[in-house]
């Protein structure tokens, strides 16, 4: 479950709990032209050790911006961040395992060193091996040698695509997705440094991500047109890519999304919000979660784990939190900047019918009744952007209804999906 914080980055742009006060340069401004790096040494495996864990496969790969890379254990996938390789010197950091590895490397090309978990410090050794049978599975690689996860189910058009929310994944969409994919092809992608797709340049505004999704879904062979599904936050993205690329759309779903410029209209309405807001982002600024993660592994029972978003995942955070942060500025100047008109093109918009769910404790039934209004007349106005649009209010949902009522979002998908094919059938007759 994603903390108070985090789930409320979206909805009244309470930042997501990282205390991210320092900041990065933007590796955009002082990336080479040149075509990116050459993959890093690609494929290790642990070798098993008595009392030690199971063998593991890496791979950790170059990118413009630095290294990234993936880990397999038991079958399943995760991110490796912190990927350090000089000289005969490497170390990275697994955060969902909450282990992490150094190591040097001696004859035969051998790595030897150790790897520290919750259980202790366990002494392994890794070397070259043939990757796992999931070693490429859902990976595109982009220009700049970027790997993002995409998860693609079923056959058909329009492919649906879907984006989280602030602070999500692939994991999103887990009670939707299989649905969808009965009937045409279903993908979910995890944008730069979340899930399983490498970190990218900051700053992360609405439009970095809509050029990310082009580039990911040209380099996969995914071809459009295509119906946008995005929650909260991910409304600005697939806004964005529908209002600069109009031409690649067949239908568009928004669940709960976020709306242009929200905090200041609910500012208007819920005085009492841009105290609450000050007092998370004073308190969290000096914290310093994002050089504290990047240095060491926090465990569970440090109170600056929970207090930072209950993750070791640095790179995430420092995503999220730049995404975040361009809501109110860059973001929705852009979307300003874009706006458009989608014609007849199919658009549901769904909204939340439980505002108690998710929110402050310091909110009273009249702040509940505020936050209502301006939300809906938000989503009022995307429903506008086309004259097909259709908005629906969803009962006993908070703000992810794909988790509280997933049926009500496979329904509107798989609506928007009908609309769409009728709609290019009508065209092709024509």
């Amino acid at each position: 479950m994603k903390s108070l914080r985090t789930l409320l980055a979206a909805v009244i742009l309470l930042p997501f709990a990282c205390a991210c006060g320092e900041s990065r340069t933007s590796a955009a401004a002082t990336a080479p032209a040149e075509a990116a790096p050459k993959f890093a040494d690609d494929w290790y495996m642990f070798s098993k050790q008595p009392g030690g864990p199971s063998p593991i496969g890496v791979n950790i790969h170059e990118t413009r911006y630095g290294l990234a890379g993936r880990l397999w254990r038991s079958g399943k996938m995760y991110p490796i961040r912190n990927a350090a390789i000089s000289g005969d010197a490497m170390s990275f950091i697994v955060p969902a395992l909450d282990m992490s590895w150094s190591a040097t490397r001696s004859e035969g090309h051998k790595w030897t060193g150790s790897w520290v978990s919750k259980e202790g410090e366990l002494p392994s050794v890794m070397g070259f091996s043939n990757p796992p049978d999931l070693d490429g599975k859902g990976f595109v690689t982009l220009a700049d040698g970027r790997q993002m996860y995409l998860d693609c189910r079923g056959e058909g058009a329009p492919a649906v695509i879907f984006d989280a929310g602030a602070g999500g994944s692939t994991e999103s969409w887990k009670a939707v997705h299989a649905e969808i994919a009965k009937t045409t092809q279903a993908c979910a992608y995890d944008r730069a440094g979340h899930g399983l797709s490498d970190p990218g340049p900051l700053p992360l505004d609405t439009a970095a991500v809509a050029n990310d999704m082009e580039a990911m879904l040209k380099a996969a062979g995914i071809t459009g047109p295509y119906v946008l599904v995005g929650h909260s936050l991910g409304s600005y993205h697939v806004r964005q890519f529908a209002n600069t690329r109009f031409d690649q759309m067949a239908g568009m779903v928004l669940v709960d999304p976020s709306g242009d410029g929200q905090g200041a209209r609910f500012a208007k309405v819920i005085p009492k919000l841009d105290s609450i807001l000050e007092k998370t982002r004073n308190e969290q600024k000096s914290l310093g979660c994002v050089a504290t993660m990047r240095a060491k592994l926090v465990a569970h029972s440090d109170p600056l784990f929970e207090k930072c978003g209950k993750t070791n995942d640095a790179e995430m955070m420092e995503q999220t939190q730049s995404e975040v942060d361009a809501m109110e500025g860059a973001s929705t100047e852009q979307l300003n900047e874009s706006h458009r008109s989608y014609g007849d093109m199919p658009l549901i918009v769904l909204t939340r019918g439980d505002y108690e769910k998710g929110m402050p404790p310091e909110f009273t039934d009249v702040d509940r009744a505020a936050m209502k209004k301006v939300w809906t007349g938000m989503h009022d106005e995307m429903t506008a952007f086309s004259t097909a649009g259709v908005h629906r209010e969803i009962p006993d949902a908070g703000h992810s209804i794909q988790v509280d009522q997933p049926q009500a979002v496979t329904d509107a998908v798989m609506e928007v999906v009908a609309k769409a094919r009728a709609r290019q059938g009508a065209t092709g007759a024509n």
